[in-house]
C-alpha cells in the first residue's frame, strides 16, 4: 500500500469545504512510517503550509492510504456534479 501526508487547514468556505493541501512526494508503504514522518518533520510541515497558505494554520494532518484517497476523491466529484443538476 502506499500512505500520503494529508494536510487540512483551519477555516471553512460557505461550502462547507476546508483548504487542504497533499504531499505526493514523499510517500509511505506503511501507516507507521508515515506517522514518523510526520511527527519527525512536523515543524517543516507547518512552516510550509504557512508560507502556501498565507499564514494559515494547520487543523488536522492525516496519514491517508492511497485507495481510500481515491474514494475520496471519486465522491466529491459524484457531489460536484449532483450539485450542477439541481
Amino acid at each position: 500500500m502506499t500512505w500520503f501526508v494529508f494536510v487540512v487547514m483551519v477555516g471553512m468556505f460557505p461550502d462547507g469545504t476546508h483548504d487542504t493541501y497533499l504531499y505526493v512526494n514523499p510517500t509511505h508503504e506503511t501507516l507507521e512510517e508515515c506517522q514518523a514522518h510526520v511527527s519527525t518533520h512536523g515543524h517543516n510541515i507547518r512552516k510550509d503550509m504557512f508560507v502556501k497558505f498565507n499564514g494559515k494554520m494547520i487543523d488536522k494532518v492525516y496519514c491517508i492510504e492511497e485507495e481510500k484517497l481515491k474514494n475520496f476523491f471519486r465522491q466529491m466529484d459524484l457531489e460536484k456534479e449532483s450539485r450542477k443538476q439541481i
